[in-house]
């Protein structure tokens, strides 16, 4: 199976660019199989958070894997990035190597709670990759880059943004953002990692060739 991903990061949004990169990767066509126990406080605050967001079941394991990682990244790597690099060896490289010095030098982190303003720009640019592009990119089909999209969806403060496609599986897209292989700059983990950040938008919808899935992960902060 393949993967694509891209990251586009801005600081301030009215600031340039800082950084944009993409990659492109292949695993065996298996299902990533993890047991880890449900930690229901964290579930118990994905649920609040996400109570009248109108997220999809998909959408809603990515939010919680998303904090779950955030909540304690050297946990997340133990049960969930040592599992996963045994069963894909294929993948263990030296961005397995980062991500596992990254993982467990990283302090806990705040959880990402909803935001209405980040999940609306997701749906839309997701949709836009879906429906209307041939590549995924941070530009819209309109012409809009991704400054102009946050304006228009009021986050003027502070905005990230990964892009993902593949496979439809939460937390399969995660652990390829994490991973970031053949990418020097692991941007989509800095993003996932960042500590100022702490709300998050995200969409996930099926690309009109019906054989892959694209999500769009937005982040912000108040």
């Amino acid at each position: 199976m393949m993967f694509h991903v891209k990251h586009i990061l801005l600081a301030f949004i009215f600031l340039p660019v800082l950084s944009f990169s993409q990659g492109n990767f292949s695993l065996r066509d298996t299902p990533f199989v993890v047991k880890v126990p449900v930690d229901e406080a964290l579930q118990t605050f994905v649920d609040r958070e996400l109570s009248k967001s109108g997220c999809t079941k998909e959408e809603r394991e990515f939010f919680y894997w998303v904090n779950y990682l955030r909540k304690n990244p050297g946990l997340f790597y133990s049960n969930c990035v040592v599992p996963f690099l045994k069963q894909f060896p294929e993948a263990n490289g030296k961005e397995a190597k980062s991500l596992e010095k990254d993982l467990l030098a990283s302090s806990k982190l705040s959880l990402f709670s909803f935001s209405a303003a980040a999940t609306d720009a997701a749906k839309i640019h997701c949709a836009d990759l879906a429906l209307k592009q041939s590549n995924i990119g941070h530009v819209s089909s309109d012409g809009k880059n991704f400054s102009a999209r946050m304006r228009l969806s009021g986050l003027t403060k502070c905005a990230a943004e990964n892009i993902y496609t593949g496979k439809s599986d939460p937390l399969l897209s995660l652990m390829m953002l994490l991973l970031d292989i053949g990418l020097e700059s692991a941007g989509h983990r800095k993003n996932l990692l960042t500590p100022w950040y702490n709300q998050m938008g995200v969409s996930i919808q099926t690309h009109r060739s019906m054989r892959r899935s694209v999500l769009v992960q937005i982040f912000s902060c108040s």
